[in-house]
């Protein structure tokens, strides 16, 4: 396959963690602004970072000061629970209007802030009801279309596996939700069984994740939502009625997605390699992980790897969950790599 050249502009981040300025504990979320700012949902920080597409700090919203840690000269952000705090964020998403939402996931619930960071509002609680949010993870995904619907993924939960999307309009209130666990049109996580009180089980160390990232179609309108341990990307109108899914046999356990103008796909995740597919999952290791470009009817264009890395894609953990596509500049991709930010330019 004849690939666009990759091109790495920039890293920001420390290898190992950090919580000053554009530094990071495992981000789990990325999202462009119309200026082509970056938002950096920083995860173990139980902060957002915004960033300018030089590396420079603009603002950060949460990260309640905690303990200071030997040797540190400031202290540990640490989470909370009141509006504008978050604990164990996952999702950011712009709007139009540049309006940032939060899936602050541990607190099952969505916030919403201006592009000031200035705090707007917040809906959802934890439970399984219309309106409520999975307990251990809450919310993984969110969007926002152009008329001002709320779009979130509601994923696994202490309560029992949620597996669903839902829909909610501009003040937060429930609309309707859909899926279910299972591996069918319009179902969510079925390759993991949900078994017993917590409604998951461990396999290895994996732990169902159902419907992940969500992306809106600038030009169908259609979602695009990560069905992470279904190994696919499920595509529905936005009352919920399934049209097709794509990226089955070529993307493995995707999680952050993002779209270009084009409704072209840029998907985070666990690359299908020998001895990855199903549900015995060995270590995943660095060349295993990918940033994967489809198009719209899921033909593969570009992956950019670890070795186009120079060997960045290294982490304890394993995750690699989020990307964005520059607003201000198509050419420009985000892509979170262990505790890194990686800045790309691909030269179609």
């Amino acid at each position: 396959m004849n690939e666009p050249r990759k091109e790495l502009l920039a890293v920001w981040g420390p290898y190992e963690t950090g919580w000053g300025d554009v530094e990071f504990d495992n981000p789990e979320g990325l999202a462009s602004d119309s200026k082509g700012n970056i938002y950096v949902a920083d995860e173990a920080n139980h902060r957002v970072q915004k960033i300018d597409p030089d590396g420079n700090l603009i603002l950060k919203i949460g990260g309640v000061g905690g303990v200071t840690s030997a040797g540190a000269h400031e202290a540990r952000p640490r989470p909370g629970t009141a509006p504008g705090e978050f604990q164990m964020h996952r999702p950011v998403h712009v709007d139009h209007e540049d309006n940032l939402f939060v899936g602050d996931s541990q607190n099952c619930r969505v916030q919403k802030f201006d592009a000031h960071g200035n705090f707007l509002m917040l809906f959802g609680s934890q439970g399984n009801g219309p309106g409520q949010f999975g307990g251990l993870s809450g919310p993984n995904g969110v969007a926002v279309d152009e008329e001002g619907f709320i779009y979130v993924s509601d994923t696994h939960t202490l309560l029992g596996g949620n597996n669903r999307v839902q829909k909610f309009d501009s003040r937060g209130h429930f609309i309707k939700a859909w899926g279910e666990h299972g591996t069918g049109p319009g179902q969510f996580a079925g390759a993991i069984p949900l078994r017993g009180r917590f409604g998951h089980d461990h396999i290895g160390s994996t732990i169902p994740e159902g419907p992940y990232g969500i992306a809106i179609g600038k030009n169908s309108g259609h979602l695009y939502i990560s069905d992470s341990d279904n190994g696919r990307i499920q595509i529905f109108d936005r009352e919920g009625h399934f049209i097709r899914s794509i990226g089955e046999g070529i993307i493995w356990s995707p999680k952050g997605i993002s779209l270009d103008s084009q409704e072209n796909i840029y998907v985070a995740d666990y690359h299908m390699a020998p001895g990855l597919a199903g549900i015995t999952v060995p270590p995943v290791k660095p060349e295993h992980r990918m940033l994967w470009v489809l198009d719209k009817d899921g033909a593969l264009l570009l992956k950019i790897t670890n070795e186009d890395a120079g060997g960045l894609y290294v982490h304890g953990g394993g995750r690699h969950h989020a990307v964005a596509v520059s607003k201000a500049d198509e050419s420009l991709i985000y892509f979170q790599a262990g505790h890194h930010i990686l800045k790309w330019r691909i030269h179609w």
